[in-house]
């Protein structure tokens, strides 16, 4: 009689706390299983358990997993590639560093059927592939290369993880491209967003001055996106130039952004300015400064400042923004 699907889960479950020779026997039998949610939960054990024993089993299941159903040559094994999603996870947490079965994955693109079309379902996995390739034994321009081809991904996840795995890489040349990708463009304002936070979070890239220009493009998703980015940099020439495009009285909704981006910023600069903000208004940019100086780093040291600028604004609402920011009953 065959063994359910709930069976087998709760036999993998039983092997967390097994003797290691016992849990390998089990987890390399369940890598073979039909059921490829058995096999995504078998990884996860292994590596879970430090097996590096079982890497060749992780590895041939992942080879399974890309191959069509002997029945139909358009269904997948994998059909919602959640099998192969958690073996290249495993394959990080135990330091793989071969990149050869993330590069397959970098290129993999599943098209399943769901209703009114199709949908690809190995987003996530290229999205893994990219981030883990950083740390793989590969040539550098062979690396470099093959991001560039997911930075122009269908899906934008996609292009995000590309453009954040070639900020990871840390060269010149990463920098260089993720300037070219900067200017060229993209269809999501947040795929630019990611290429101006990679910029700046590399060490001599002359970035600041860079991403300060696309503060003043005619998209202003763009001037949005860039101005957030300088809003969380460590960097006080680029709050400085933050600040300097607030003055050149840019538009209420690039304010507002700002604002919503300063809660994030190390610098207590930001939170002094955000204070000025509450006490200044208009209603709509104090509101959002409250707002983020309540999920600030600097919120518990700041309460009673930002209690008395509430107060100073001479605005109920305003005073009601300051209990909600912070959690004032």
């Amino acid at each position: 009689m065959p063994v359910s699907f709930k069976r087998k889960l709760a036999d993998l479950k039983d092997l967390e706390s097994a003797d290691d020779v016992t849990a390998r026997s089990g987890i390399r039998k369940a890598l073979t299983d039909a059921n490829t949610f058995v096999v995504a939960a078998a990884a996860t054990l292994a590596a879970r358990r430090s097996f590096e024993e079982l890497l060749p089993d992780l590895l041939a299941a992942y080879d399974r997993l890309f191959d069509p159903t002997p029945d139909d040559p358009d269904l997948s094994l994998d059909p919602l590639a959640d099998g192969k999603r958690a073996i290249v996870g495993a394959l990080v947490q135990l330091d793989y560093r071969e990149p050869e079965p993330f590069l397959r994955g970098l290129d993999h693109v599943q098209r399943e059927p769901v209703y009114g079309g199709k949908v690809d379902v190995a987003r996530e996995l290229r999205c893994a592939c990219a981030e883990a390739l950083v740390a793989c034994y590969i040539d550098p321009d062979v690396l470099l290369a093959r991001l560039v081809e997911r930075v122009v991904d269908r899906e934008t996840i996609v292009r995000v993880a590309a453009v954040r795995a070639l900020g990871a890489v840390g060269s010149t040349a990463s920098a260089l491209l993720l300037r070219l990708k900067a200017c060229c463009g993209d269809d999501e304002p947040e795929v630019a967003g990611e290429c101006f936070r990679a910029l700046l979070a590399l060490p001599s890239t002359g970035a600041i001055p860079f991403v300060a220009a696309f503060m003043r493009a005619e998209d202003e998703a763009i001037q949005i996106e860039a101005a957030s980015a300088l809003a969380e940099s460590r960097e006080a020439a680029a709050f400085a130039a933050v600040r300097s495009v607030w003055d050149d009285e840019s538009s209420l909704e690039l304010r507002r952004g700002i604002v919503v981006a300063l809660g994030a910023s190390p610098l207590a600069e930001a939170a002094e300015f955000l204070l000025e903000l509450v006490a200044e208004g208009p209603r709509l940019i104090a509101l959002a400064a409250l707002e983020a100086l309540g999920t600030s780093r600097f919120a518990d040291d700041i309460r009673d400042r930002a209690r008395r600028a509430a107060s100073a604004a001479g605005d109920a609402a305003i005073a009601r923004g300051f209990a909600t920011a912070f959690h004032v009953l």
